[in-house]
């Protein structure tokens, strides 16, 4: 149900101030971080009752803090404990996600595209994509 009202609450900010996204630049790569996306069927997509999230501790009984998004930055060299490697939530915060849920990033509209870990105007995690002429 949290997560129901979190991505409500998004929703309807987004719908009231589209100007947010808008204004949202990249200021800079995250270093130490590569791009990663959450291997997923469109249908595991759609269950908001099971999403892949992102965890204080590296465990499955360990609570979900905050649903992942479809890129993720997966820590450099990072540790891998119980099948969870270390990352970063949107705000930056030291977190870990199920390795067995990841993929590296692709894009089947455009195979040549990538994706770096950025930090945005905002301060907070974003994506750079670029896509080769």
């Amino acid at each position: 149900m949290r997560y129901i009202k979190l991505a409500l609450f998004y929703t309807i900010v987004a719908a009231i101030e589209p100007s947010f996204a808008a204004d949202l630049t990249v200021k800079r790569p995250l270093e130490g971080y590569t791009c990663m996306m959450l291997d997923e069927t469109v249908k595991e997509s759609m269950d908001f009752n099971n999403p892949v999230s992102f965890k204080l501790q590296p465990s499955d009984s360990a609570p979900g803090v905050a649903p992942a998004g479809m890129q993720v930055a997966i820590k450099d060299g990072g540790r891998t404990i119980n099948g969870y490697v270390e990352t970063v939530d949107f705000a930056l915060r030291p977190r870990w996600i199920t390795s067995a849920r990841l993929a590296p990033y692709h894009a089947k509209a455009d195979p040549t595209a990538t994706c770096a870990p950025a930090i945005m105007s905002n301060g907070h995690l974003g994506f750079s994509f670029k896509h080769p002429q």
